[in-house]
């Protein structure tokens, strides 16, 4: 068995936060996701908190324990965790946290703000990463800040591009110049959530300023608000098709992964 399956949400109970305005169709049970990395013969991954379960992240803990070895995860934390909680995190497997800021359903950090540069002293001491969920047009406002704060960062799928050339945005430009650092890291995952058709040349582009070294894959699976468009076995080929080398596949798959979340094979 050869790789991990980087982004996936896993959970029995659909009652989502306080506020959410978004409810699952059904629920993303834990052995169906394991049936489906048995299938693609993927030896782990990595689960994500659902931004409509909010802080809660009982489900998640739960799903890391049954896994054991092999399987990480990535909460949502509020800025005022303390670093204890954080440590605990550690513990059982958490090895980063989620910013999930599309559509301007949330206000930008203000990242002068002392809870906030609090907050993301703790990820540095801990050697967690951040994980953003942000349209490309919209990073510029917090990116160069937190690049030069020295947080490891992941761009969640693909950066959600909103052009077609990949060159046209300052967002997805900071995306290549960032990941040339060694600190930034991008998610292959989700195409489907970026109005551009194709991604091809973004990926060509990532692949030429950034390297293979410094991504990752994910299913995405069950889909949130894309529902039974595709399959999982679907979002595992289109990884083959991006990457028609055999090295820069075994990267992205394997790899990376491991470095990135610290996995054990």
């Amino acid at each position: 068995m050869l790789g991990y399956d980087c982004h996936a949400h896993v959970y029995e109970n659909i009652n989502e936060t306080l506020g959410s305005n978004y409810h699952p169709s059904r629920a993303a049970p834990l052995a169906e996701w394991k049936s489906h990395l048995n299938n693609c013969q993927l030896r782990g991954g990595v689960l994500v908190q659902p931004s409509f379960l909010g802080f809660d992240n009982s489900q998640l803990l739960q799903s890391l324990h049954v896994l054991g070895a092999g399987y990480k995860g990535v909460a949502q934390l509020p800025r005022t965790v303390s670093l204890e909680e954080m440590q605990r995190l550690d513990s059982v497997g958490i090895t980063g946290v989620r910013w999930n800021m599309i559509e301007h359903r949330c206000t930008l950090p203000d990242l002068k703000d002392p809870e906030w540069i609090g907050f993301l002293d703790k990820l540095h001491e801990l050697h967690w990463h951040l994980e953003i969920h942000l349209e490309e047009d919209r990073l510029p406002a917090i990116f160069p800040t937190l690049c030069k704060h020295g947080v490891t960062i992941v761009i969640d799928h693909f950066g959600l591009p909103q052009h077609k050339n990949p060159l046209a945005c300052e967002g997805f430009r900071s995306i290549l110049e960032a990941g040339q650092e060694g600190r930034t890291w991008i998610k292959l995952s989700a195409p489907y959530r970026s109005p551009v058709s194709s991604l091809k040349s973004h990926i060509d582009a990532l692949m030429a300023h950034v390297g293979s070294q410094r991504m990752v894959w994910g299913s995405d699976w069950p889909w949130t608000r894309h529902e039974n468009k595709h399959t999982f076995q679907d979002t595992y080929n289109w990884l083959k098709t991006w990457t028609p080398d055999v090295s820069d596949y075994e990267n992205i798959i394997d790899h990376s992964p491991r470095e990135l979340y610290r996995l054990k094979q």
